[in-house]
């Protein structure tokens, strides 16, 4: 596989967020994160064709629902290549220029007329970008070394266009969040949600700790159906779930399922193990922010698994499933990683990067955060020292996406 194909094929999605932390749309970068204006590869349009070709991995938690805002070059547009996605969530995202030429205006026009909708970036309100403006739906603009005076006006001239959805761009923590709400932005996009939002003496909620204990069965070297089906039958919620999802027709059993016993039996030890991991996951991050981040742990956990069944690791790929999965789980319950792990049943080197020490498992970590924050650079780097194949890794990113979708999708549809 060619630079090229392994830097394209890696699309990061960023959700943007609501004042309420529902998810509102998704971000999709194929560009360089230290430098906003330059390709990752010569051609632009190449980059968004290759996009465009892999969107059926990236649907996220609202399926072909999710609001999509897709960086186009001026060529693109006039060249009708947003006509290649769907009109109904895709926003047509352009950068801020000045005296665009009419040609571009027309077929802005005639796009949004087929209901497709239209995202200025990097928005300043510069003199001369008028005309885009007055046709943008949303504009994004950056708060990174701008003042809280600064982003007001530029807040302020883009309400001067009529434009209500102003989307805050990198707010990357707690005190970034309040300066673009005080600001006046109603759309949040950036890393500010995987931070945990730590409470004084915040500390375990008895149910939590109930749900945490069922790892400690299901992760067993040798399967316990006999301790495993009790304990599923002391939660309701997860009981009649897990009836519901093995009477699918993702199972066409032969015959209903009518206990827990049975269910467990014929689903088989490592099916039900891995449907148990996500369920207790996303049954304690019930928020739209959370969901969020308990797709994004299920994406790291498989890829981590699968890159490591391709990459040599085969002996430690249910390890990095764990390694991924609870990666989050800080943001997800807002507390201390070093006041989690305590209850997690993973080894000691799994638990000492979980709370940020550099050991063995780091690298995995740091790759995940490298592709999610788009910095292909540092993707490669990472990969190397983990002597991983760059093919290896994208395909084990797009089966990531696949699986995690099919899980998500299940729920969603229950």
């Amino acid at each position: 596989m060619d630079e090229t194909t392994y830097q394209t094929i890696f699309v990061a999605r960023q959700p943007i967020f609501t004042a309420h932390n529902d998810t509102w749309g998704y971000l999709m970068l194929f560009r360089d994160s230290q430098d906003a204006d330059r390709a990752v590869i010569s051609d632009n349009s190449e980059a968004t064709m290759n996009l465009v070709a892999n969107l059926p991995l990236c649907r996220g938690l609202a399926g072909n629902r999710s609001r999509l805002l897709i960086h186009f070059t001026p060529e693109d547009v006039t060249a009708g290549t947003p006509l290649a996605v769907p009109s109904g969530n895709t926003v047509i995202t352009l950068g801020e220029r000045a005296a665009p030429p009419e040609a571009l205006l027309q077929a802005l026009r005639g796009l949004k007329s087929d209901g497709y909708e239209v995202a200025i970036n990097n928005f300043l309100g510069s003199p001369g970008s008028e005309p885009l403006a007055e046709m943008a739906d949303a504009l994004l603009v950056d708060m990174t070394g701008k003042s809280a005076s600064e982003l007001a006006a530029i807040v302020g001239k883009g309400q001067k266009f009529g434009v209500s959805r102003m989307i805050a761009k990198c707010v990357e923590n707690a005190d970034d969040l309040e300066r673009a709400r005080e600001a006046g932005f109603t759309l949040f996009h950036g890393f500010f949600f995987k931070h945990p939002q730590t409470e004084s003496g915040r500390k375990l909620a008895s149910s939590e700790i109930t749900r945490l204990k069922l790892f400690e069965i299901i992760e067993k070297d040798e399967p316990n159906f006999d301790a495993l089906a009790p304990a599923i039958e002391a939660d309701v919620a997860i009981s009649y779930r897990l009836l519901n999802f093995l009477n699918s027709a993702s199972f066409s059993f032969a015959t209903t399922v009518t206990s827990i016993r049975q269910a467990v039996v014929l689903a088989g030890w490592k099916p039900i193990r891995n449907w148990l991991r996500l369920i207790i996951l996303t049954d304690m991050a019930p928020s739209q922010k959370s969901l969020e981040l308990s797709y994004l742990s299920a994406h790291r956990a498989k890829l981590f698994e699968t890159a490591a069944l391709g990459g040599g690791y085969e002996e430690e790929s249910d390890k990095l499933f764990m390694l991924g999965l609870f990666s989050l789980l800080d943001a997800l319950l807002d507390m201390r990683m070093e006041d989690i792990v305590r209850h997690l049943p993973v080894e000691d080197d799994i638990k000492s990067a979980l709370c940020g020490e550099n050991n063995r498992y780091a690298p995995w970590l740091a790759l995940a955060k490298a592709i999610e924050q788009s910095d292909w650079d540092a993707v490669g780097t990472t990969a190397k020292t983990l002597d991983l194949l760059p093919g290896t890794v994208a395909v084990s990113y797009q089966h990531a996406f696949t699986w995690a979708d099919s899980f998500f999708a299940s729920e969603s549809a229950d």
